[in-house]
C-alpha cells in the first residue's frame, strides 16, 4: 500500500509536476486585479497515464488515473498592493487498476501577496489533510507554513514566470515534517489567440526532520513540454508530456516515471 504510515515510500505522493502543482500552483501566485472581494471556483480535471504508479524504484506499474482538482476561493485587497486569499481545496489521484495507488487531499489556507515593483512576494499558511484511498482513511494531518517570490517577464509572444517557494511542515506524523524548497520556471510561448506551447520545469529538495524519516534528503527533477487550447479566458486544454525523478540518500526512494494526459482546466 502507498499509504502515509509506510513513510519512507509514500511521502513521494503528490510530490509536484504537472498532476500536483498544487502546491506550487503559478496560476495561484499571480494577482488578479479585483475591486471588491471576490468568489471565485477554480479546478481542473486531467486522465493521465503513469508507467510507474506506485512510485517505485523496483517493479515498475503502469497505470492510468484520474485527478480532479477543485478551489473555491475568496479575493480581495488590503491596500492598492497588498491582496489577500482565502480557500478551501480538495483534489485526488484515482487509479485503474493500482488501487494501493490512491490518495487524496483536502486543504483549508490563507495567503498574504505584497506587490512590489513587479515581483510578488506571499505568506501562506495551509491546514492539510492527507487521505490514504480516495477519501478513505486519515493518514496526517499537517499545519504548511510557506513563503514565496515570484515574477512574470514578457518578451514578445513568450512570458517567463520564475518561482522560488519555501515550505516547512509541521505534523501530527512525524516522518512527514520536513522543509522543502521548490523551483519553477513557467514558459507560455503564444502561437496566436487560441495555441500556445507551455512548459513548467522543476526542482525540489526535501529535508526530512522527525522520526523515522529523520535525516533523509531528496532532490527531485521534472521537465515537461505540453500543448494549450483556449476555449476561452477562463476555459482552456492542456495535454502534456511530464518526466520526472527522484533521487535521495535513502536509495531506495530513487525513481523515475513518465506522465502524459491532457488536462481541463476552469475558473467560474
Amino acid at each position: 500500500m502507498r499509504r502515509s504510515f509506510s513513510v519512507l515510500p509514500v511521502l513521494a505522493v503528490f510530490s509536484a509536476g504537472s498532476a500536483w502543482a498544487a502546491e506550487l500552483d503559478r496560476a495561484e501566485m499571480r494577482t488578479s486585479t479585483v475591486p471588491v472581494p471576490s468568489w471565485s471556483v477554480v479546478g481542473s480535471v486531467s486522465p493521465t497515464f503513469t508507467d510507474n504508479a506506485l512510485f517505485s524504484r523496483d517493479g515498475r506499474k503502469s497505470d492510468a488515473y484520474y485527478e480532479p482538482d477543485v478551489s473555491v476561493r475568496l479575493d480581495g485587497y488590503l491596500t492598492n498592493d497588498l491582496s489577500y486569499r482565502l480557500y478551501a481545496r480538495a483534489q485526488y489521484e484515482a487509479f485503474a487498476t493500482e488501487k494501493d495507488g490512491n490518495a487524496a487531499i483536502a486543504r483549508l489556507g490563507g495567503r498574504l501577496t505584497e506587490n512590489w515593483n513587479g515581483w510578488r512576494f506571499s505568506a501562506i499558511y495551509e491546514n492539510r489533510y492527507d487521505f490514504d484511498g480516495v477519501y478513505r482513511d486519515l493518514a496526517f494531518i499537517s499545519h504548511d507554513v510557506m513563503g514565496s517570490v515570484a515574477r512574470d517577464f514578457q518578451v514578445n509572444n513568450v512570458t517567463l514566470s520564475p518561482l522560488l517557494l519555501l515550505t516547512y511542515r509541521f505534523s501530527d506524523l512525524a516522518e512527514a515534517r520536513r522543509w522543502r524548497f521548490d523551483a519553477v520556471l513557467g514558459i507560455e510561448v503564444k502561437l496566436d489567440s487560441k495555441w500556445s506551447i507551455v512548459s513548467a520545469p522543476l526542482f525540489e529538495a526535501y529535508w526530512f526532520t522527525g522520526g523515522l524519516n529523520s535525516g533523509r534528503e531528496d532532490q527531485l527533477y521534472s521537465a515537461d513540454i505540453g500543448l494549450k487550447y483556449n476555449f476561452a479566458s477562463n476555459l482552456s486544454l492542456t495535454t502534456t508530456v511530464l518526466y520526472e525523478a527522484r533521487t535521495s540518500n535513502v536509495p531506495l526512494r530513487h525513481y523515475r516515471d513518465l506522465r502524459i494526459g491532457p488536462r481541463l482546466d476552469f475558473a467560474f
